[in-house]
C-alpha cells in the first residue's frame, strides 16, 4: 500500500464563529501501480486533502500514512516521496520547456537523472515544436504539457495531477492519458484530481467522489455506476443552446452543458426514445443524438445533486 489516508478531518475558522468543514472523516487507499480518481466540483475539498498528504496542512483529526509512515509525523519525507503538477499554471518565465523539465529533472534525480528520459516524454507527448520555445511565448496548453513533464520527468512513488489536461488540445490529451497509464507500469502511482468525469472514467482504476468534504461514493467506475441505477441515457446536440425542447415525460434526470444535453431513462423505454428524437431531429431542433448506458458522469450527477437537495 503507497498510500492510507484514515479518518481525516480539515476546519477551517471564517469569520467571526463560523466554520467550514473543508474534510470530513475522508478515509481510503492507494496501491501500487493505481490511478485512483478524486472527482468533485471548486471548493469540494480536493486541493485541501491534496495539502494534507503532502504535508503542507496538517488535518485536525485523523491520520495520513506514505509508504508506511505518518505524514503529520514527517512532512518533509512525504514531499521528497511525492510528485506534484498544480492546478495552476508553472511560471516558466524564459526558460525554455526543455530547459525547465531539465532542470527539475536534474534536482530531483541528482547523479541518476536520465536525459534521455526527457526526450522519451517530449516525444511521447509531440512537443518537439515547441521544446526550445520561450514560456512567455508558449500557449495555455504548451504550458500545461510542460508543469506535467516536470511532475513525472523524475516521478516519486506518487504522483498527484490536478486537472492536467486543462488547456490541453484533443490529440495531446490522448497522448497523456498514454504516458499516465505508462507511469503505473514502473509501479508508481497516481492521484487524479479533476472535474472533468468524461476523461476520468476512462483513465482510473478507482474513483471517489468527493462533495462539500466527505466522500459520498468509492469505487471502480463500474462500481460507481452501477450503485446508482441501470439506466440508459441520451445525449442531444443541440442546434442553439438556447433551443426550447420538450424532454419527454420518462426522463428520470436531465442537465444542459451549452448546446449538450443528456438525459436519462429506463431501458424499456429506449424504443420510444429513438423515436423522440428522431422527431427533433426532423424539427430541426438537434442535430444528432446518441444512446449509450449510464456513465459516470451521470453517476456524479445524480449522486451530487441528490446531496445539495438533502442538504
Amino acid at each position: 500500500m503507497v498510500l492510507h489516508v484514515k479518518d481525516v478531518t480539515k476546519v477551517f475558522s471564517g469569520r467571526g464563529k463560523s466554520k467550514k468543514i473543508a474534510n470530513d472523516n475522508v478515509t481510503f487507499t492507494i496501491d501500487e501501480g493505481e490511478i485512483f480518481g478524486l472527482l468533485g466540483q471548486n471548493g469540494a475539498g480536493k486541493t485541501t486533502l491534496v495539502n494534507q498528504i503532502l504535508g503542507l496542512l496538517t488535518p485536525d483529526r485523523g491520520d495520513i500514512h506514505l509508504l508506511g509512515e505518518s505524514v503529520i509525523q514527517s512532512p518533509t519525507r512525504a514531499r521528497s516521496i511525492c510528485s506534484v503538477q498544480p492546478q495552476s499554471q508553472v511560471p516558466l518565465g524564459f526558460l525554455t520547456p526543455k530547459q525547465a523539465v531539465t532542470l527539475i529533472g536534474k534536482m530531483r534525480a541528482g547523479k541518476n537523472y536520465n536525459p534521455k528520459r526527457l526526450e522519451m516524454l517530449f516525444e511521447a507527448l509531440d512537443m518537439g515544436e515547441w521544446a526550445n520555445t520561450e514560456g512567455e511565448k508558449l500557449s495555455g496548453g504548451a504550458k500545461r504539457l510542460t508543469a506535467f513533464c516536470m511532475a513525472v520527468i523524475a516521478p516519486g512513488k506518487l504522483v498527484i495531477l490536478d486537472e492536467p489536461t486543462n488547456d490541453v488540445d484533443p490529440v495531446r490529451r490522448r497522448y497523456l492519458w498514454q504516458v499516465i497509464r505508462d507511469l503505473t507500469n514502473d509501479g508508481t502511482s497516481v492521484i487524479l484530481v479533476t472535474h472533468n468525469v468524461v476523461e476520468a472514467e476512462k483513465a482510473v482504476d478507482r474513483v471517489a467522489i468527493i462533495n462539500r468534504g466527505q466522500f459520498i461514493a468509492q469505487g471502480t467506475p463500474s462500481e460507481i455506476k452501477s450503485s446508482v441505477s441501470d439506466q440508459m441515457r441520451m445525449e442531444l446536440s443541440l442546434a442553439k443552446e438556447l433551443v426550447d425542447i420538450e424532454i419527454p415525460n420518462w426522463a428520470l434526470s436531465s442537465h444542459q452543458n451549452g448546446s449538450r444535453f443528456v438525459f436519462s431513462m429506463d431501458p424499456s423505454k429506449v424504443p420510444s426514445t429513438i423515436e423522440w428524437a428522431k422527431d427533433q431531429m426532423d424539427r430541426g431542433l438537434i442535430i444528432d443524438y446518441s444512446l449509450s448506458p449510464t456513465t459516470i458522469e451521470d453517476a456524479y450527477i445524480e449522486l451530487t445533486s441528490k446531496r445539495v437537495v438533502a442538504s
